[in-house]
């Protein structure tokens, strides 16, 4: 599994929302986390689109949690950021997909659910916490 830099940012920028307990503006969380505007943006628009973000318009305006830190599970973000299936595992031959059965097959799918259950268990309060 490979996390993009889109899901980094967008980890970034959510565990900023939920710090911050306020609306804040793509302007300020991206001098204040290093995104560059125009991909927060678009990050941001898939994190709405998943029901994880709201946004605000006017002067005061900008972007804010939709719901609690604690109910948001890092594989729902995830999930959100990703165009593909991040949790899943593809058998290749000889770089095209294989029609044989392969081999490890189940060991990935239990790698993928251990996985998936383990990032389900991790919430955005859970990254927010200082150690």
């Amino acid at each position: 599994m490979q996390i993009s830099i889109r899901s980094r940012y967008g980890l970034r920028a959510m565990v900023y929302l939920a710090k911050a307990q306020r609306t804040c503006s793509a302007k300020e969380i991206c001098q204040k986390e290093e995104i560059p505007f125009d991909f927060l943006e678009k990050i941001f628009s898939r994190l709405q689109q998943a029901g994880l973000i709201k946004s605000q318009r006017g002067a005061r305006g900008g972007y804010f949690l939709a719901k609690p830190p604690r109910k948001i599970s890092i594989r729902e973000i995830l999930r959100a950021l990703e165009n593909e299936e991040i949790f899943s595992v593809l058998c290749k031959r000889k770089h095209r997909f294989s029609k044989k059965k392969c081999p490890i097959k189940k060991v990935w799918k239990r790698i993928r659910e251990t996985l998936s259950s383990t990032l389900e268990k991790i919430t955005l309060a859970d990254l927010c916490e200082k150690k």
